[in-house]
Formats: structure tokens, sequence, C-alpha cells
């Protein structure tokens, strides 16, 4: 299942022993392969732009050409959402996005290997100061993010911040702990707490002292715990949890997104003005609200939402769209 992961530095009077922590059994040959690819991780993070922005295109043609069942569901997404494409329009769409995707593979090793303060350098920042202001207030904050392709850097924006998230384990234990560290660097002061349901009941026992929450809350995870709302084009299920969890902590609820510049090489991370009277007493009006948000986050560039997660998995007639 996983632990937290803790910084040395974090706020909440955690231990960092309690941490996930390395195994020697990372030693073991299964492992093997994954600690050459870290290796081969850590030049990649010194390269200059220029040559990390050739090889990302390069293999973005190449994941384009050799991933046909991700782009099947990145097909059957895009129709589902907005109507009105055409199979050519989805074609461009798609090899758009692998192109965008193999830029982010490229640049992931950045966040694993360089330091927060390089990091900020490349990192361009919009509206923290609203963050600021409600945490002055002596209120907590969520800010809800969508699945684009550089969300990990989203979550590194935030490294000034008291922070709260959450993580998907990997089911390779090296690199869910050699990830995990990269999410909470000793300078840090933040706890990722793994995704079951006992971390949420600690994030609400945390968010008792001002503090920021960065919450994925697009996916499509529990049909008994979310509702169908208007989405663009369709409909798609939408957590009712997200509601619930800003009305139990009393936090404000700002959405935020992070995209990638092709051209500069150098990421954007948006905050987004504060949802209007939410958490309301209605929760379908809430979780409307909430899709709502997520269309406008997706619109920044729809090009690097991560269209192969499979947002449709719950349908309101029970069938599987994603059935190939």
């Amino acid at each position: 299942m996983g632990k937290a992961f803790i910084s040395k530095n974090n706020p909440f009077n955690e231990d960092p022993a309690d941490s996930e922590h390395f195994s020697y059994s990372y030693l073991l040959p299964k492992y093997w392969l994954s600690w050459i690819l870290i290796l081969l991780s850590f030049p990649l993070a010194y390269l200059p732009k220029i040559i990390r922005s050739s090889l990302g295109s390069i293999l973005g043609k190449m994941l384009f050409q050799i991933n046909t069942s991700k782009k099947e569901i990145i097909r059957i997404n895009l129709k589902k959402t907005f109507k009105n494409l055409s199979d050519d329009d989805i074609e461009i769409y798609s090899h758009k996005f692998f192109k965008y995707l193999g830029h982010i593979y490229l640049c992931l090793p950045l966040l694993w290997w360089r330091s927060d303060t390089y990091l900020q350098t490349i990192i361009h920042k919009d509206g923290t100061q609203q963050v600021n202001d409600i945490l002055n207030n002596n209120q907590s904050v969520i800010l809800l993010a969508p699945h684009t392709l550089s969300l990990d850097f989203g979550g590194r924006a935030l490294s000034q911040y008291n922070l709260l998230s959450i993580y998907k384990p990997f089911k390779n234990k090296l690199m869910n702990w050699f990830i995990g560290k990269s999410r909470s660097k000793s300078s840090d002061k933040v706890i990722v707490y793994p995704r079951h349901g006992g971390s949420i009941k600690k994030i609400i026992k945390k968010m008792r002292k001002p503090s920021v929450l960065y919450l994925l809350a697009d996916e499509d995870i529990s049909r008994d715990d979310s509702v169908f709302c208007d989405f663009f084009d369709t409909k798609k299920a939408v957590l009712k949890s997200i509601s619930k969890l800003s009305r139990l902590t009393n936090a404000k609820v700002l959405p935020c997104v992070c995209n990638y510049n092709l051209d500069s090489q150098d990421f954007y991370f948006k905050i987004f003005p504060s949802i209007e009277n939410f958490p309301s007493e209605n929760i379908v009006d809430d979780c409307l609200k909430i899709n709502r948000v997520l269309e406008t986050q997706i619109l920044e560039d729809k090009l690097q939402y991560m269209w192969t997660l499979r947002i449709y998995k719950h349908q309101p007639d029970s069938t599987d769209i994603y059935k190939i």
C-alpha cells in the first residue's frame, strides 16, 4: 500500500523516520533494469535545453508510432468529449499530444536530480498571491489540479508552502521510493500520502493548521461516490468527495493548472480565482461547478491534458467504452 513521503522540514509534527525508506531488497536483480534507467536519467537532467528539446521531439514521434493502445484511448476520449472533431483532427491532436509527452518524459529527470532552487527558475507562477491571502486569513487552501502532463511540476511550484498531497503508489517499489523522494526534497515542507482511505482523515486533521492541499481530482475512480454532470459535449462522473473535503476543512478551493511551453522549454503554473459559493447545499451543483472548472483548465491547452487516462471509466448505463 505504501507509506507517506515526509520531508525533513515538514511543519506538521510528523517524524521523517516514519516516511517511505530505501530497502536493500531494491538491490535484487529484478530491479537492475530500473537502476539502469535511473542512472541514465542523471545526464538527461543536465543536458542543455535545446538538446533535450530535440530528443523530446524524436521520442514523441517514436511513442506515436508504437503506442497504438494509448492512441485508441485518446481517440475515444476526444471523440466523446468534442463531438465536432473529425478523424483527421483527432489524428493531428494525437500527434501533437505525443510530442508533448516525449518532451515531458525527458524533463522528468529535472525533478529527480536538480535542486528546488533551480527548478523554481524554470517554473513561472501566476496567481500565488491568492494563496498567500487565504493562508494569512488563517484558512487552508485546496488547489484543484487536472491531470496535465506537467502535473508534477505543478506540485514543485508549491514548494514554499506547508504542503499536503496524495500519490498513487507505483507497482515498482524502487521507482515508487525514488520518485517519491523527489516530491519531498529536504528543503520542502510537505507530506505526500499514498492514496487510500486513511490518508484523507490524516489530511483533514492536518488542514486545521493553514496549509495547502494539491489535489488531483479529475479521475473517474468511484461510481458510488460520484455524480454524472455535463462536461463539454458529454457527461462525466465527478467525485462528491471534493465538496465534502472543502466543507470539512473550511478550505477555499482554487483551480490551478501547469503546462509546458515548447518554445522556451519552461513550465507555467496558473492559479485561478476560488470557486464561488463552494461548497453549497447542493452536491449536484457543486459537482457541476467542478466539471466547469475542469473545462476551463483543459482549454488552457487541451493538447496537454492527459487524454490517455480512462476518464470515462464509469458510464450512466454501465457500459465500458474502452473495451478495445
